[in-house]
């Protein structure tokens, strides 16, 4: 049986160090507190988001789905036990049997399907996760209290990946209190139970989990937006974890006895230029193939990669996957850094020595090294003689990026974001939810070519692991050289924390608080 078809269950110190954060010590080896740069734009609501940054770090301990992704990144079992592809379009998930909300609601196929026959709603319809979900779901179907039947336009392979992202839910708590409700107070069946005030939450055991939790018996999570305001609490033992920190911090807190967690991530760096808005092609410089792979050839990514990640938490991105994802081509090269190309190509395109080129990008610059990279390569591209600037924005809110990237009309050439492929592990992703006329659903691509279209649709639908890691390669090979985003670097996600937690760890940025052996002070 082709594995893909069924699954059967057997900154430098002082600097840094100088600033003042004033939080609550933490009181016991029993409690661990967690900054993170923010919560996701609906707090407790899963639909608000993919299960990635920034929801993650909060939703990880309180929320489970169908499936989880191994090490390795092949789907295995949490709620469901086991799935197979009963039909072409047709996924049959078997879920485990006694299991329950925190609010004594059981864990049922009839719970998924409210759950997920939510993204259909004109109120569901709105959020994050309904628009990238419909493009992988058709509808859902009961069997019987714990068997689940998924339904997909097209054969989909890897539909128990992208089951791994959605969070099941209580549907009579949801029914009674709705998104408000959840929003601040959500009912899941992780191994936690959480509530969001304005700026903090905290999360408790839940007592009718089945997953066992060791030492940790509270959660504080603290919105620290500061890096350096992160390093100190660290340093000055008031949070036990930083879920992000730049390469100069990881320095400053060793150096302070803290540990750093270095892991490579599953999304890469990247400046996403706008070639299509509004439904339609740009007509102006964006549009222009030759324009934006000169854009790609002016920004030094090795510099970056040395410089700004000492030249061992980051490498040059050379294409839409990465090492250790499903897809990943080694033998493609990329752009190295060639400033004389880019102007000769520039020169091609109409725009000799960048004259008339405006480059405005606008990106979430909370996280520093993020903001560090992106600095780097606005300055690189300035060479050129392009007028290229750099603007903060942030998450949510009127006019900032995730209104946008929901409508599809950004109102300048490009903003912030590589590639996010921690839903999956898998190079469709790309295509499905960024880079293609795929794009939620085909409502609002930043990047769209009909072309390449008929090639998606045979990898998304091809389940012979071999012929379908082929057609992702070729894929990577023809948007390399298209040149959608400016690729920038692969990178190490680095958390600091506490030496007195023993086994540290994260995988897809996914905190085991429940698992972690924990010292008293």
């Amino acid at each position: 049986m082709n594995l893909l078809k069924k699954h059967v269950l057997p900154l430098a110190g002082a600097a840094v160090l100088s600033l003042s954060v004033i939080l609550p010590q933490t009181a016991s080896s029993e409690e661990v507190t967690v900054a993170v740069r923010m919560f996701g734009a609906g707090k407790g609501n899963p639909y608000s988001g993919c299960n990635c940054t920034p929801g993650v770090f909060a939703w990880a301990p309180v929320f489970e789905t169908l499936t989880k992704l191994n090490e390795d990144g092949t789907p295995g079992p949490l709620l469901a036990t086991s799935w197979e592809n009963v039909e072409p379009t047709r996924w049959r998930f078997k879920l485990q049997e006694g299991h329950v909300f925190s609010n004594g609601e059981p864990v049922t196929a009839q719970a998924a399907k409210a759950t997920f026959d939510f993204w259909w709603t004109d109120e569901g319809g709105v959020f994050s996760q309904s628009k990238t979900m419909k493009n992988f779901v058709k509808s859902v179907e009961v069997v019987d209290d714990h068997t689940l039947d998924v339904i997909t336009d097209a054969p989909n392979p890897i539909l128990p990946m992208n089951m791994r992202d959605p969070a099941v839910i209580a549907p009579k708590d949801f029914a009674d209190r709705g998104v408000a409700g959840i929003t601040t107070n959500p009912v899941g069946s992780g191994p936690y139970m959480i509530t969001f005030a304005e700026e903090d939450a905290t999360a408790v055991p839940n007592p009718k989990s089945n997953r066992p939790i060791r030492d940790v018996t509270k959660i504080s999570f603290k919105v620290l937006p500061e890096a350096p305001a992160r390093t100190q609490a660290l340093v000055s033992g008031q949070i036990d974890v930083n879920t992000a920190m730049s390469a100069d911090e990881a320095t400053a807190v060793e150096a302070a006895g803290m540990k750093v967690f270095a892991r490579p991530s599953t999304r890469t760096m990247g400046i996403s230029i706008v070639s299509y808005r509004n439904g339609a092609q740009v007509d102006g410089p964006m549009g222009d193939v030759r324009v934006r792979q000169a854009l790609n050839y002016a920004v030094d990514k090795k510099a970056i990669a040395e410089a700004l990640f000492l030249g061992k938490y980051a490498r040059p991105s050379t294409q839409p996957a990465f090492p250790g994802i499903n897809g990943y081509n080694p033998a493609l090269k990329g752009y190295p850094y060639n400033p004389e190309k880019a102007k000769a190509l520039l020169a091609e395109a109409g725009y000799p020595d960048g004259k008339g080129l405006k480059f405005e990008v606008r990106a979430i610059v909370n996280d520093e090294a993020f903001k560090n990279a992106y600095e780097a390569a606005i300055q690189d591209i300035r060479q050129l003689g392009v007028d290229a600037t750099l603007i903060a924005q942030q998450f949510a809110g009127t006019g900032q990026w995730l209104e946008h990237w929901l409508k599809g009309d950004w109102p300048y050439e490009a903003f912030g974001i590589g590639f996010d492929l921690t839903a999956t592990m898998d190079a469709a992703r790309v295509w499905n939810v960024f880079a293609s006329c795929k794009k939620h659903g085909g409502k609002a691509p930043y990047f769209c070519d009909e072309g390449d279209m008929p090639l998606i649709k045979a990898a998304n639908e091809e389940f012979d692991p071999e012929k379908r890691r082929g057609l992702l390669r070729e894929l990577g090979r023809i948007t390399m050289e298209k040149a959608p985003i400016v690729f920038l670097v692969e990178f190490d996600e680095l958390m600091g924390y506490n030496p007195r937690i023993k086994n540290f760890s994260h995988h897809l940025l996914q905190i085991p608080y429940e698992t972690f052996e924990v010292s008293s002070r």
